[in-house]
């Protein structure tokens, strides 16, 4: 009976040390692989490109019935992230951007004929750094670009000649012609405290900002600045508006693959299932509609999180038709994302 309690109060000893080891080995599990990612994630990008089959152009061109658009994006397929450009319906590709930094988040101007996206300040510069990130315009007809904000991420046109942009977590605004900046929101200070991504003004009305913060307030935030009001749509992350602006839709966990797009009325906030693709890619991300509101692109991956070296792929849906009808326009196994769409006239 001795020897019993003697034994007991040996092994005692060694609980706290082992709950220590199983805490260390969770928290090494949760943020080594992030730690990784964020300053080492370009060893992680494939070199690959792939052109398009005689079969796949067929498929993409009966499902665009016509369809005439241009289509840009982010992609590592060259090695490092650069901007590529696809027209519709004929599916030619151009590469926009050679450099050795980070180009992405890529957005057309109103009339079609520029493009604001960022570029890094290092070679390497993961998603999950909100700062060191200047803001360009591509013009296309020009074929040359140029800065137009330091020290700037997540671009968006307001107008054709105004921008918006997030600098140390604070929505500017920005006059292209005289170069004067605005600050908007301020999200270091109360109620917001958070890191802020995709700010967009409506299109239809120019009090409404929706933003995606996380931090203190978090998840998908619609600011009314004439009433000074924060309406909160979902936990998720990458509102943007539905033309002409009295809806919005932004991704959520959950889904065949573990994400899903909702969208919401502005008036009268409730969750309806947007786009959940069915099969193999339907983990969605960086939803973005034409300006009619008739097409959504976006890209989804197999599985893969990680926004900038997951095998994402870009998708394209005429909005209203069965989800299992959209069509795939990547095929590669580099980081294919943050899509925009510009519809010909």
């Amino acid at each position: 009976m001795v020897q019993f309690r003697v034994s007991v109060r040996k092994y005692w000893v060694y609980i706290p040390a082992v709950l220590l080891l199983t805490l260390l080995a969770a928290a090494i599990a949760t943020f080594a692989p992030r730690h990784f990612y964020r300053y080492w994630g370009y060893l992680s990008l494939n070199k690959v490109e792939s052109r398009l089959t005689e079969e796949q152009v067929k498929a993409i061109q009966n499902h665009l019935q016509g369809l005439r658009a241009k289509i840009v994006w982010s992609s590592s397929r060259t090695g490092n992230h650069e901007i590529f450009l696809m027209t519709l319906p004929d599916l030619k590709m151009y590469q926009l951007t050679r450099n050795a930094y980070v180009d992405y988040y890529p957005r057309f101007s109103p009339d079609g004929e520029s493009i604001v996206f960022c570029r890094s300040q290092r070679p390497w510069v993961s998603e999950r750094e909100n700062d060191p990130w200047d803001v360009y315009v591509f013009s296309l007809t020009a074929n040359r670009e140029r800065l137009l904000a330091k020290e700037a991420n997540w671009p968006q046109w307001i107008t054709p000649s105004r921008i918006c942009f997030v600098r140390k977590n604070k929505i500017m605004v920005k006059d292209l012609e005289s170069g004067k900046e605005e600050l908007i929101l301020d999200g270091t200070q109360e109620p917001v405290k958070a890191e802020i991504g995709t700010p967009e003004f409506s299109p239809q009305d120019p009090n409404l900002l929706a933003f995606s913060p996380r931090g203190k307030m978090d998840g998908v935030f619609i600011l009314d600045r004439m009433r000074k009001k924060f309406l909160r749509f979902g936990g998720g992350c990458e509102i943007t508006f539905i033309p002409p602006g009295n809806e919005v839709i932004w991704v959520e966990g959950g889904g065949n693959g573990g994400t899903q797009i909702f969208k919401s009325s502005i008036g009268q906030i409730q969750m309806i299932p947007f786009m959940d693709l069915p099969g193999r890619f339907s983990h969605e991300y960086f939803p973005r509609l034409s300006r009619d509101g008739r097409w959504l692109v976006w890209a989804a991956s197999e599985g893969g999180h990680e926004h900038d070296i997951a095998d994402y792929e870009i998708f394209l849906w005429k909005v209203g038709v069965p989800f299992n009808q959209a069509v795939r326009l990547t095929f590669n196994s580099a980081n294919d994302r943050w899509p925009d769409m510009y519809l010909e006239k």
